[in-house]
């Protein structure tokens, strides 16, 4: 964080520094183009705002053996997913998507809420393209459904806790043949 702070500074400073120094304002009261002093002040103050805009709250760690299943690699997806006997949602997401972010949460309480009867999986795309290349993801985040192994439904975008929670209750519902 430090550094992107330093970097935002140089390179605001900089630019400011160069529009101040080629972009001279007749009246001196334009605070950028007025000198190059001024112009680099104000741009390195707009370099820190970039700077500290640009830094994504980290999502809290979760303790091993709690929350969601992360998936990495092929092996991982095969073993969790393919060959789950329990309905399966898995999260595509990012950490440098805010609405993935604000996703987190509602995954790490559906994972807690159907521990036993339905596994939670988290894929990163950034790390782990090549799980995500296969189903089309190309928005997220992206939640799919999976039951023996295959995709059965789809939602893309933030939704609310409880849509996710209907379509695992339905997906745990006994059908009708399943019944007999």
């Amino acid at each position: 964080m430090i550094i992107k702070l330093f970097v935002g500074i140089l390179i605001g400073a900089g630019i400011g520094a160069v529009i101040g120094h080629f972009g001279k304002c007749s009246s001196g009261g334009c605070p950028l183009t007025a000198n190059p002093f001024r112009g680099a002040i104000y741009g390195g103050v707009m370099g820190v705002l970039f700077a500290l805009s640009s830094v994504g709250t980290p999502t809290p760690a979760i303790p091993e053996g709690e929350g969601p299943v992360h998936i990495a690699t092929a092996e991982d997806f095969d073993r969790h997913i393919v060959q789950a006997t329990m309905p399966c949602l898995v999260d595509f997401y990012s950490d440098h998507c805010p609405p993935c972010r604000q996703l987190a949460p509602i995954i790490g309480k559906l994972a807690e809420k159907y521990k036993g009867r339905a596994v939670v999986c988290k894929i990163n795309v950034d790390t782990a393209t090549e799980l995500a290349v296969p189903y089309g993801i190309s928005a997220i985040p992206a939640v799919l459904f999976f039951d023996g192994g295959e995709e059965v439904q789809r939602e893309i975008g933030l939704q609310s806790q409880k849509t996710y929670e209907q379509i695992l209750d339905s997906m745990l519902q006994p059908t009708p043949t399943q019944e007999k």
